[in-house]
Protein backbone atom coordinates (compact mmCIF):
# COMPACT_ATOMS: atom_id res chain seq x y z
CA UNK A 1 0.00 0.00 0.00
CA UNK A 2 1.39 3.38 -1.03
CA UNK A 3 2.26 5.86 1.70
CA UNK A 4 2.74 9.58 2.30
CA UNK A 5 4.89 10.14 5.38
CA UNK A 6 4.39 13.57 6.95
CA UNK A 7 7.27 13.39 9.47
CA UNK A 8 10.87 12.89 8.45
CA UNK A 9 14.16 14.57 9.32
CA UNK A 10 17.39 15.39 7.54
CA UNK A 11 20.67 16.80 8.81
CA UNK A 12 22.97 16.50 11.80
CA UNK A 13 21.58 14.88 14.96
CA UNK A 14 23.51 16.13 18.03
CA UNK A 15 22.85 13.22 20.41
CA UNK A 16 24.17 10.08 18.71
CA UNK A 17 25.28 8.92 15.25
CA UNK A 18 22.36 8.51 12.86
CA UNK A 19 21.89 5.39 10.80
CA UNK A 20 20.17 5.87 7.45
CA UNK A 21 20.64 9.65 7.55
CA UNK A 22 22.00 10.22 4.04
CA UNK A 23 19.70 10.96 1.08
CA UNK A 24 20.42 7.56 -0.49
CA UNK A 25 19.69 5.76 2.78
CA UNK A 26 16.44 7.67 3.27
CA UNK A 27 15.36 6.74 -0.25
CA UNK A 28 16.21 3.07 0.37
CA UNK A 29 14.07 3.07 3.50
CA UNK A 30 11.24 4.76 1.64
CA UNK A 31 11.39 2.19 -1.14
CA UNK A 32 11.50 -0.69 1.34
CA UNK A 33 8.27 0.44 3.01
CA UNK A 34 6.55 1.77 -0.13
CA UNK A 35 6.69 5.39 1.03
CA UNK A 36 6.18 7.52 -2.07
CA UNK A 37 6.47 10.92 -0.37
CA UNK A 38 8.30 12.08 2.75
CA UNK A 39 7.93 15.52 4.33
CA UNK A 40 11.37 16.52 5.57
CA UNK A 41 12.20 18.94 8.34
CA UNK A 42 15.71 20.16 9.04
CA UNK A 43 17.57 19.06 12.16
CA UNK A 44 20.07 21.85 11.57
CA UNK A 45 17.18 24.33 11.66
CA UNK A 46 16.17 23.09 15.11
CA UNK A 47 19.60 23.05 16.74
CA UNK A 48 21.68 25.72 15.01
CA UNK A 49 20.96 27.73 11.85
CA UNK A 50 17.31 27.65 10.75
CA UNK A 51 17.86 29.48 7.47
CA UNK A 52 20.74 27.29 6.33
CA UNK A 53 18.89 24.20 7.54
CA UNK A 54 15.86 25.08 5.44
CA UNK A 55 18.04 25.64 2.38
CA UNK A 56 19.68 22.26 2.94
CA UNK A 57 16.38 20.36 2.86
CA UNK A 58 14.99 22.47 0.03
CA UNK A 59 18.05 21.62 -2.08
CA UNK A 60 17.48 17.94 -1.36
CA UNK A 61 13.79 18.20 -2.27
CA UNK A 62 14.68 19.90 -5.55
CA UNK A 63 16.99 16.96 -6.37
CA UNK A 64 14.14 14.49 -5.78
CA UNK A 65 10.90 16.45 -6.33
CA UNK A 66 8.86 13.28 -6.83
CA UNK A 67 9.90 11.89 -3.42
CA UNK A 68 10.42 14.73 -0.93
CA UNK A 69 8.38 17.61 0.38
CA UNK A 70 9.54 20.16 2.98
CA UNK A 71 8.13 21.60 6.18
CA UNK A 72 10.34 24.61 6.85
CA UNK A 73 11.40 25.59 10.37
CA UNK A 74 11.48 29.22 11.47
CA UNK A 75 12.98 30.32 14.78
CA UNK A 76 11.18 33.61 15.54
CA UNK A 77 13.66 34.44 18.31
CA UNK A 78 16.71 34.48 16.03
CA UNK A 79 17.20 36.07 12.64
CA UNK A 80 15.07 38.74 11.05
CA UNK A 81 12.35 39.28 8.42
CA UNK A 82 10.53 36.15 9.57
CA UNK A 83 7.33 36.99 7.73
CA UNK A 84 9.20 37.77 4.52
CA UNK A 85 10.96 34.43 4.71
CA UNK A 86 7.68 32.68 5.49
CA UNK A 87 6.11 34.21 2.38
CA UNK A 88 9.11 33.16 0.29
CA UNK A 89 8.94 29.60 1.60
CA UNK A 90 5.19 29.36 1.09
CA UNK A 91 5.58 30.19 -2.60
CA UNK A 92 7.83 27.14 -3.07
CA UNK A 93 5.64 24.34 -4.44
CA UNK A 94 7.73 21.72 -2.59
CA UNK A 95 7.11 23.38 0.79
CA UNK A 96 3.91 22.09 2.42
CA UNK A 97 4.00 23.79 5.81
CA UNK A 98 5.79 25.36 8.75
CA UNK A 99 7.34 23.55 11.72
CA UNK A 100 7.62 25.32 15.07
CA UNK A 101 9.80 24.18 17.98
CA UNK A 102 9.16 26.55 20.91
CA UNK A 103 10.87 24.38 23.52
CA UNK A 104 14.08 24.37 21.46
CA UNK A 105 13.85 28.02 20.42
CA UNK A 106 12.96 29.42 23.85
CA UNK A 107 9.49 30.91 23.55
CA UNK A 108 5.96 29.89 24.55
CA UNK A 109 3.21 29.38 21.99
CA UNK A 110 0.44 30.69 24.23
CA UNK A 111 2.12 33.62 25.98
CA UNK A 112 1.13 37.20 25.26
CA UNK A 113 3.70 38.99 23.13
CA UNK A 114 5.67 35.85 22.30
CA UNK A 115 7.93 35.96 19.26
CA UNK A 116 5.90 33.37 17.37
CA UNK A 117 2.59 35.26 17.30
CA UNK A 118 3.17 37.02 13.94
CA UNK A 119 4.05 33.70 12.31
CA UNK A 120 0.95 32.04 13.75
CA UNK A 121 -1.23 34.92 12.58
CA UNK A 122 0.33 34.63 9.11
CA UNK A 123 -0.26 30.86 8.98
CA UNK A 124 -3.86 31.30 10.10
CA UNK A 125 -4.53 33.98 7.50
CA UNK A 126 -2.98 31.99 4.64
CA UNK A 127 -4.23 28.52 5.74
CA UNK A 128 -0.60 27.33 5.82
CA UNK A 129 -0.36 24.07 7.81
CA UNK A 130 1.65 24.33 11.03
CA UNK A 131 3.44 21.23 12.37
CA UNK A 132 3.64 21.25 16.17
CA UNK A 133 5.63 18.26 17.52
CA UNK A 134 5.35 17.75 21.28
CA UNK A 135 8.62 15.79 21.05
CA UNK A 136 11.06 15.03 18.24
CA UNK A 137 10.89 11.29 18.71
CA UNK A 138 9.66 8.76 21.26
CA UNK A 139 12.50 9.00 23.73
CA UNK A 140 11.83 9.84 27.38
CA UNK A 141 15.12 11.75 27.63
CA UNK A 142 14.01 14.48 25.21
CA UNK A 143 11.99 17.56 26.25
CA UNK A 144 8.23 17.63 25.74
CA UNK A 145 6.09 20.63 24.82
CA UNK A 146 3.13 20.93 27.24
CA UNK A 147 -0.23 20.48 25.53
CA UNK A 148 -1.46 23.52 27.46
CA UNK A 149 0.67 25.65 25.14
CA UNK A 150 -1.01 24.10 22.11
CA UNK A 151 -4.42 24.67 23.69
CA UNK A 152 -3.58 28.33 24.30
CA UNK A 153 -2.40 28.75 20.72
CA UNK A 154 -5.60 27.24 19.34
CA UNK A 155 -7.77 29.38 21.60
CA UNK A 156 -6.10 32.42 20.08
CA UNK A 157 -6.02 31.12 16.48
CA UNK A 158 -8.90 28.62 16.17
CA UNK A 159 -8.75 28.69 12.36
CA UNK A 160 -5.18 27.34 12.24
CA UNK A 161 -4.50 24.13 10.37
CA UNK A 162 -2.30 22.18 12.79
CA UNK A 163 -0.53 18.85 12.45
CA UNK A 164 0.00 17.72 16.02
CA UNK A 165 2.80 15.20 16.50
CA UNK A 166 4.75 13.54 19.27
CA UNK A 167 1.65 12.43 21.19
CA UNK A 168 1.84 9.26 23.29
CA UNK A 169 0.34 7.44 26.30
CA UNK A 170 -1.43 9.78 28.74
CA UNK A 171 -1.12 12.68 26.31
CA UNK A 172 -3.71 11.01 24.09
CA UNK A 173 -6.57 11.67 26.51
CA UNK A 174 -5.50 15.31 26.87
CA UNK A 175 -5.16 15.76 23.10
CA UNK A 176 -8.62 14.37 22.34
CA UNK A 177 -10.55 17.42 23.65
CA UNK A 178 -8.43 19.65 21.41
CA UNK A 179 -9.03 17.40 18.43
CA UNK A 180 -12.77 17.41 19.10
CA UNK A 181 -12.92 21.19 19.58
CA UNK A 182 -10.79 22.20 16.57
CA UNK A 183 -11.65 20.40 13.32
CA UNK A 184 -8.55 21.73 11.56
CA UNK A 185 -6.21 19.86 13.92
CA UNK A 186 -4.79 16.60 12.55
CA UNK A 187 -2.89 13.96 14.51
CA UNK A 188 0.37 12.56 13.16
CA UNK A 189 0.98 8.96 14.21
CA UNK A 190 4.75 8.55 14.66
CA UNK A 191 4.90 8.58 18.48
CA UNK A 192 1.55 6.97 19.34
CA UNK A 193 2.46 3.66 20.99
CA UNK A 194 -0.54 2.99 23.22
CA UNK A 195 -2.41 -0.11 22.06
CA UNK A 196 -5.81 0.75 20.61
CA UNK A 197 -5.15 4.50 20.74
CA UNK A 198 -5.34 5.08 16.99
CA UNK A 199 -8.64 3.26 16.74
CA UNK A 200 -10.01 5.25 19.69
CA UNK A 201 -8.91 8.55 18.18
CA UNK A 202 -10.39 7.64 14.79
CA UNK A 203 -13.69 6.68 16.42
CA UNK A 204 -13.91 10.07 18.15
CA UNK A 205 -12.71 12.49 15.45
CA UNK A 206 -12.79 10.50 12.22
CA UNK A 207 -10.12 8.51 10.42
CA UNK A 208 -9.71 11.38 7.94
CA UNK A 209 -7.77 13.39 10.54
CA UNK A 210 -5.04 10.82 11.12
CA UNK A 211 -1.79 11.33 9.19
CA UNK A 212 0.90 8.69 8.79
CA UNK A 213 4.31 9.68 10.14
CA UNK A 214 7.46 7.70 10.88
CA UNK A 215 9.99 10.17 12.26
CA UNK A 216 12.67 8.51 10.13
CA UNK A 217 15.61 8.28 10.47
CA UNK A 218 15.31 9.04 14.20
CA UNK A 219 12.81 6.18 14.45
CA UNK A 220 12.43 2.86 12.63
CA UNK A 221 9.80 3.34 9.91
CA UNK A 222 8.99 -0.36 9.92
CA UNK A 223 7.49 -0.10 13.39
CA UNK A 224 5.35 2.87 12.33
CA UNK A 225 4.07 1.02 9.27
CA UNK A 226 3.31 -2.14 11.25
CA UNK A 227 1.21 -0.47 13.93
CA UNK A 228 -1.19 0.88 11.29
CA UNK A 229 -1.07 -2.25 9.14
CA UNK A 230 -2.12 -4.37 12.14
CA UNK A 231 -4.58 -1.94 13.74
CA UNK A 232 -8.32 -2.62 13.60
CA UNK A 233 -8.95 -0.57 10.47
CA UNK A 234 -10.50 -1.54 7.17
CA UNK A 235 -8.30 -1.50 4.08
CA UNK A 236 -10.04 1.69 2.94
CA UNK A 237 -9.33 3.34 6.30
CA UNK A 238 -5.68 2.23 6.18
CA UNK A 239 -5.37 3.77 2.72
CA UNK A 240 -6.72 7.04 4.09
CA UNK A 241 -4.23 7.11 6.96
CA UNK A 242 -1.26 5.96 4.94
CA UNK A 243 -1.65 8.45 2.09
CA UNK A 244 -5.03 9.85 1.10
CA UNK A 245 -5.48 12.21 4.04
CA UNK A 246 -2.07 13.82 3.49
CA UNK A 247 -2.60 14.08 -0.25
CA UNK A 248 -5.88 15.85 0.35
CA UNK A 249 -4.42 18.18 2.98
CA UNK A 250 -1.48 19.18 0.82
CA UNK A 251 -3.46 19.13 -2.46
CA UNK A 252 -1.13 16.56 -3.95
CA UNK A 253 -2.01 15.07 -7.32
CA UNK A 254 -1.85 11.30 -7.60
Amino acid sequence: MRKFDVTGYFGTWPYWPLRHGSPDELLRLMDRYQIERLVLGSLRAIFSDWEEGNEEVRRLARRYPDRFRVAVTINPVLGHDHLERAEEYRQDELVVGLRLYPIYHDYELASEGNAGLPLLAYAAETAWPVFIPLRLMMNWGLPVLPLTQVAGMLARFPQLTVILGGVNYGEVKHALPLLRAYPRVFLETSCVQLQGALERIAAEIGVERLLFGTGMPLQNPGCEVAKIAHAAFSEAERAQIFAENARRLFDEKR
